[in-house]
């Protein structure tokens, strides 16, 4: 294989994984919706009502962020295997960077939604 690509494979894979976290993002906006009232003060409103909101479907909510923090975690790993393969640093490191972020927030605000089942939220 020639240095600096990615095999059709490799690249399905990442937008797989990519996908696990952008299409809920984009159906749904858990992430967004918590980091938009965390960064608010006072009475603050979602940036879009969805029934993840609603405290009946905490298990669905943190089902949701279970799953895109497993896609970003597995779009970081398949960035580590092929990253010998990518002759653009910059993009890399910032792929690494936004991919590592973006997991920690999301484990953040999962641990988040775990506890809140034992509140009886």
């Amino acid at each position: 294989m020639k240095k600096g690509f990615m095999t059709k494979t490799q690249k399905i894979w990442l937008w797989v994984f990519l996908g696990m976290f952008i299409l809920p993002e984009v159906l749904w906006s858990p992430v967004g919706n918590f980091v938009y009232e965390l960064s608010q003060s006072g009475n603050t409103h979602p940036v879009r009502n969805n029934f993840l909101q609603n405290t009946d479907n905490i298990n669905i909510l943190s089902t949701v962020l279970f799953i895109q923090m497993a896609g970003l975690i597995a779009a970081f790993v398949c960035l580590l295997i092929v990253h010998k393969y990518i002759q653009n640093k910059t993009f890399l490191w910032v792929g690494y960077t936004l991919l590592f972020l973006g997991a920690l927030i999301t484990f953040f605000i999962f641990g988040i939604s775990v506890s809140l089942r034992h509140f009886g939220f």
